[in-house]
């Protein structure tokens, strides 16, 4: 097998793990009291310092306009706050609460038990070889970010 051939294997591997793991992702969901679309815009901003409007909008891939709905909703739900930048008043930052962290934490460690009670059906052998392989990604991830200069 050749590199090409493992990197196709793993891929596909990749793609059948995220398809499995996903009625885990959706048991999470329903706990909260949040949409999705809200949701999705938490989880961009907790992964940043901060931003504003038209960024998440970008990363979104939807216009500023539709943004503001959203934002407004988690700012009355206390999860994000809105901030002027005193450098420039016409750009608004956005953060999320304390709060809105929390969530995200909630999140994600309900995914961690989640994971912890998969992996508790693999060998000591294999657990071993994830650590390394998702080590040496993790590294990869990394220097690619760096080169690309796209780290958030």
């Amino acid at each position: 097998m050749d590199k090409k051939e493992v990197i196709e294997q793993i891929i596909d591997l990749q793609q059948r793990f995220s398809r499995a793991v996903i009625p885990y992702a959706i048991e999470s969901w329903r706990e909260l009291d949040v949409p999705l679309a809200q949701l999705k815009s938490l989880l961009i901003l907790a992964g940043k310092d901060e931003t504003n409007l038209r960024t998440l909008a970008q990363d979104l891939k939807v216009t500023p306009g539709d943004v503001t709905g959203i934002i407004e909703r988690l700012v009355s739900q206390g999860l994000v706050v809105r901030y002027p930048n005193p450098k420039d008043r016409r750009v608004t930052w956005l953060q999320p609460t304390e709060k809105g962290q929390e969530l995200v934490a909630m999140l994600m460690e309900s995914h961690a038990r989640h994971m912890v009670g998969i992996m508790e059906y693999m060998s000591l052998d294999e657990l071993v070889a994830l650590s390394k392989g998702l080590t040496g990604i993790v590294r990869a991830v990394e220097e690619h970010q760096k080169e690309f200069g796209l780290v958030v």
